[in-house]
């Protein structure tokens, strides 16, 4: 049976935790957090759909989302109570350019790991957890292309396991009119080829968008404290300030 939080001591647990060298951060991809930046976008996309992103479709609930993920798989983000209430659905991949490549989707004795497919090879330790790894050619376009039937002020979610800099990189033109920027950032060489944290960083900046908080990080799963990667936040300067949170007396 699960504790009651209520009966939780929230100080005396971060006192252990301190004494253990560790920290609790608070995981931020919650719907509330999002909004306290008053932010207000007409369109939001989510590219790397996966099974769907419950938390941004609830931020902002009048806006019309573009879902984009390479695995047909990804249509049922478009039905159930947490789909978004206007929403459509493109089957294809993100990149610089278009074309098609190679998808890499990893099978582990649970099954297909359909949120860990990437246009990467993966060289992290999860690769040594796959039984198998399946390849399908996938379509591939630019997030200009797409974006471009769309008018209206950007919300935009970023997680391709390793291709969020290609991305970008075809997405100069709807950056100019995007107001966040939620995107997976590798700390760590988790694939081959994989561009670093900077570049990430320097598209965004000279777009106007700035580094503003982690939503969520992820450690390297052995105990230790250097994390793989973390879901970042990217706003306009101007942006609200979000009101400051107490994870513990």
């Amino acid at each position: 049976m699960a504790p009651d939080p209520s009966l939780i001591d929230r100080a005396q647990v971060n006192r252990f935790l301190r004494r253990k060298g560790l920290t609790a951060i608070a995981d931020k991809s919650q719907a509330a957090h999002l909004q306290s930046f008053g932010l207000a976008p007409e369109i939001v996309f989510d590219v790397g759909v996966d099974l769907g992103t419950p938390f941004l479709y609830q931020a902002f609930p009048s806006a019309h989302f573009v879902l984009i993920d390479p695995r047909a798989e990804s249509r049922v983000a478009l039905s159930g109570p947490n789909a978004p209430r206007s929403a459509v659905f493109f089957e294809t991949a993100l990149g610089a350019i278009p074309g098609s490549l190679p998808l890499h989707i990893p099978h582990s004795d649970k099954g297909e790991q359909g949120a860990m497919a990437s246009l990467r090879h993966r060289t992290d330790s999860l690769s040594d957890k796959f039984n198998r790894i399946d390849a399908r050619e996938v379509p591939v376009t630019t997030l200009d292309t797409i974006a471009s039937a769309f008018k209206g002020r950007v919300g935009l979610k970023i997680d391709t396991e390793g291709f969020e800099d290609e991305v970008l990189a075809g997405a100069t033109e709807t950056l100019l009119r995007t107001d966040f920027v939620i995107l997976e950032m590798s700390l760590i060489r988790r694939f081959e080829g994989i561009a670093p944290p900077s570049s990430l960083i320097t598209r965004l900046a000279a777009a106007g968008l700035e580094f503003r908080d982690v939503l969520r990080m992820t450690g390297d799963g052995k105990g230790g404290g250097a994390p793989r990667l973390m879901d970042v936040l990217f706003t306009r300067w101007h942006a609200r300030a979000p009101a400051p949170t107490t994870l513990a007396s």
